[in-house]
């Protein structure tokens, strides 16, 4: 039997670093078995440095554009993942019968302290977590 893609919505406040990593990390171990998006509360660009520490495991996220949350798709997820502390009081309110999923997660780009070390140490991070998340969705990760 074959079960529906799991809906997986990542979010942050500029979605140009931590939830575009996640975003990348769940299409690339959950394939057809997940719908993916990534959304922040503004937009901005997707940091350069974040598309360098993806290059750096083999995940080309160079055409990815920043995103500004879709409530369509807020409310047709079943998972909702907040990579963010300050996504606390201003994220809309997770309906009920969608996990709400919160992570907390440092921002690696801090404004004058951006580091490739900081947004790897990100990457490492998210992509355990997404790892782990997957699993916990019984999504099939390939070895």
């Amino acid at each position: 039997m074959h079960k529906a893609p799991v809906n997986i919505y990542f979010l942050c406040i500029q979605n140009r670093c931590r939830s575009q990593i996640a975003e990348a990390f769940a299409k690339e171990y959950g394939g057809s078995n997940v719908n993916v998006h990534s959304a922040g509360l503004e937009a901005s660009d997707v940091h350069p440095l974040t598309v360098e520490v993806m290059r750096e495991v083999g995940i080309d996220i160079a055409s990815n554009v920043s995103k500004r949350i879709d409530m369509k798709t807020f409310v047709a997820s079943n998972v909702i993942v907040k990579l963010c502390e300050q996504l606390k009081e201003r994220c809309p309110i997770v309906p009920f019968g969608i996990a709400n999923v919160e992570w907390n997660i440092e921002d690696p780009l801090v404004p004058g302290k951006e580091s490739i070390e900081a947004v790897r140490v990100a990457r490492d991070e998210i992509k355990d977590k997404v790892i782990d998340l997957l699993r916990g969705l019984n999504v099939p990760i390939p070895d």
